[in-house]
């Protein structure tokens, strides 16, 4: 991560907390999802979480995105992947938050892991179905099997890489509303599903970005993102952009202290 790219957006002006934004539905995004203060019990994804940093098991990931090859295979901890999961802490409580807070019929994830944000995805709201998709074929049955073992029938998880199954998962399924993109974080894949989500995303679509300031390369194509015309609004956090494709939505750009 560029610490550059992460310093600047303190001092950047903008809507903090929901202040000064005018627009009713954004608004109520800021205080129902964002900075929600009632109770939500997270225990799902961090009970999980906390079992995989304890594990000895080790697994092969696919090596793959802005440091990978899409080819080599590397050992890993599960301790060790668990402990650098970028879906934990406040980021992961926010993705439940808003999952809670839109209550969409479908929830796309681009980037499994280990499963901890699948599992805040779903737990925000149980009566959505969540579609995972994720590159490594240990990785992904390592999550799976977790799904499992925690009864949850509403996930389905394929192995698969984003750019082979995107387009089909969109066409297939015209009832997602909430699409997570955690994966190959490099300015022209990010483009590439950003463009694909647009082309089918309707008016209910929420679309969340993760890394938006991992590199200089992230940073710039989350800017072209924030600013296509497809996107009516926009909401960044430190490390998180959340766009909306709802016409009817004003005051394009919005950036929350989270």
């Amino acid at each position: 991560m560029d610490i550059l790219f992460t310093i600047k957006h303190f001092i950047y002006s903008g809507h903090w907390n929901g202040h000064r934004v005018h627009s009713p539905n954004i608004f109520n995004f800021f205080k129902g999802a964002i900075f929600y203060k009632g109770d939500v019990d997270y225990s799902l994804a961090e009970n999980s979480r906390k079992n995989f940093i304890n594990s000895d098991e080790k697994i092969f990931v696919l090596s793959i995105g802005a440091k990978g090859d899409g080819k080599t295979l590397k050992e890993k901890k599960i301790s060790e992947i668990a402990s650098r999961s970028s879906s934990y802490g406040k980021y992961g409580r926010l993705l439940q938050r808003i999952s809670r807070y839109l209550k969409p019929q479908k929830i796309l994830e681009l980037g499994t892991s280990l499963g901890i944000g699948t599992l805040y995805l779903s737990a925000g709201c149980p009566t959505s179905k969540v579609i995972t998709v994720e590159a490594s074929k240990e990785t992904k049955e390592f999550a799976a099997k977790n799904f499992s073992e925690l009864g949850l029938k509403n996930i389905e998880s394929i192995n698969a890489k984003f750019d082979d199954c995107l387009e089909e998962i969109l066409q297939q399924n015209p009832d997602i509303e909430l699409i997570y993109v955690d994966g190959n974080h490099t300015k022209e894949a990010t483009k590439k599903y950003f463009s694909l989500i647009a082309q089918y995303a309707k008016k209910e679509t929420v679309a969340v970005f993760d890394d938006i300031n991992w590199s200089k390369e992230m940073s710039s194509a989350w800017k072209e993102i924030k600013t296509s015309a497809a996107v009516s609004v926009s909401i960044e956090t430190l490390r998180m952009g959340i766009v909306f494709f709802d016409k009817t939505l004003t005051e394009k750009y919005y950036i929350a202290r989270y």
